[in-house]
């Protein structure tokens, strides 16, 4: 992982790729065809590469990240849900949606304040309000609402917002968005984050081949609420925008 960067700007900038836009100046055939053979020859290494990535991102069933990094268990909040089971009260087991201000509302026994806690730490809130006459408690957490993480650029199914579920990699959290389009650029995924009263923002840059393929697992970061994950275009891909309507055409990537 790059050394971060900050600033206190927003995303503006995250879209920016110098040199895409500008189109070859009316070159002539020689051009055309020597342009076309580079791009198709550079396409298909960057094509290989993502597909690559692709097959291990899904087949790995292993992929930590730095372990002085790693963040508090889920709390809950506003919005979550939660399964609670009681061993002797077996009637008041039901799934439980946290209210705007943080409580669940038990039968017979009313509301318990849960927000800001993990889900061993509920369980235990509510063991302690109840008493012993429920007997043992137990908490899970069945839909993550009240946080989010936000995934942008050559992501498949694209920019959108996913729920923030706890500790997750930045591995872990792309394959849950789908993996990466054949356009994108896996060895700088940017990870834009807000800190401070001011907004100042902190950006990590992560190289998803190292993760992949050289299992530096120091680089695989562990995401935080909020966090958005930009994945940016590859060169080949920008060299393409550049080319005649078409090589566009004809090199615009497409899966069997």
């Amino acid at each position: 992982m790059r050394s971060s960067s900050r600033n206190a700007g927003g995303l503006t900038d995250i879209f920016d790729m110098p040199g895409c836009a500008r189109k070859i100046g009316r070159p002539g055939a020689v051009q055309h065809w020597l342009a076309g053979v580079l791009a198709v020859w550079c396409a298909g290494c960057g094509l290989a590469d993502i597909e690559r990535v692709q097959r291990e991102l899904y087949a790995a069933q292993y992929l930590p990240g730095p372990q002085h990094d790693l963040p508090a268990d889920y709390q809950l909040g506003a919005g979550d849900v939660v399964e609670i089971r009681f061993s002797d009260k077996p009637q008041w087991n039901g799934r439980y949606r946290l209210l705007p201000h943080g409580c669940v509302v038990l039968p017979e026994i009313g509301a318990v304040q849960l927000a800001g806690l993990t889900a061993d730490q509920a369980a235990e809130r509510i063991r302690d309000t109840v008493g012993e006459q429920a007997g043992l408690v137990f908490v899970a957490i069945v839909a993550f609402e009240s946080q989010a993480v936000y995934v942008l650029g050559e992501v498949a199914g694209g920019n959108r917002a996913l729920p923030y579920q706890g500790p997750e990699t930045v591995a872990e959290l792309l394959r849950r968005a789908g993996g990466l389009t054949l356009d994108a650029d896996p060895t700088d995924i940017r990870i834009h984050r807000s800190f401070g009263r001011q907004g100042e923002e902190e950006v990590l840059h992560v190289n998803l081949l190292a993760v992949l393929w050289e299992k530096d697992w120091r680089q695989n970061v562990y995401i935080q609420p909020f966090d958005r994950v930009v994945v940016p275009r590859n060169p080949w891909a920008c060299l393409r925008d550049c080319l005649p309507g078409f090589w566009r055409r004809v090199l615009s990537p497409t899966r069997d």
